[in-house]
């Protein structure tokens, strides 16, 4: 279970990696845009349509980071007042409801990549499959890293406590 713990962390790695890539490469064409617009008065009719591709790669990619080390936006209040057990079989009940939404989400973006196969895009000139492949690779890796956390829910002894809580238990106030 640990190797497997490890090659999971090794390809969140990567994809990491890649999404502070993405980021770069955009903000340099974004930077790049507004200097021709504005500056050369040459716009570039790429631009947009690039940035907007990485930035729908970023996105799904680093929604798989974020599920993995628990930065997802989530209401913890009810969690906080419960037991560690119950509340550690509460997340793996929402990790095992998300894996659902994300299974689906990786069927219809296969289906969706069959649409738009045909498609190109209008500044880059490229398939439309490669801006639409974000979808599926993205699912994938959520799958995966919510199964990282369930394992890691149910082999980790400690369960985490937030700030909240520990406010609430000392009881003073927000």
């Amino acid at each position: 279970m640990q190797t497997a713990m490890k090659c999971v962390d090794v390809l969140n790695k990567i994809v990491g990696y890649i999404v502070g890539i993405m980021l770069a490469v955009m903000s340099i064409i974004i930077i790049a845009q507004i200097v021709c617009r504005f500056v050369l008065e040459i716009p570039l009719t790429w631009s947009e349509e690039a940035a907007r591709y990485l930035m729908v790669y970023t996105v799904f990619l680093g929604s798989s980071l974020a599920l993995r080390h628990h930065r997802m936006i989530a209401i913890e209040i009810l969690p906080e007042y419960l037991k560690p057990n119950v509340r550690k079989m509460l997340k793996v009940a929402i990790m095992l409801i998300s894996i659902v939404f994300f299974i689906i989400l990786l069927v219809q973006g296969i289906d969706m990549l069959e649409i738009v196969q045909r498609q190109v895009s209008a500044g880059i000139g490229i398939s439309m499959d490669i801006p639409y492949m974000a979808i599926p690779i993205g699912a994938l890796l959520m799958i995966i890293n919510a199964i990282a956390v369930i394992i890691e829910l149910l082999t980790n002894e400690h369960v985490e406590t937030s700030e909240v809580a520990e406010v609430l238990k000392k009881g003073e106030n927000l």
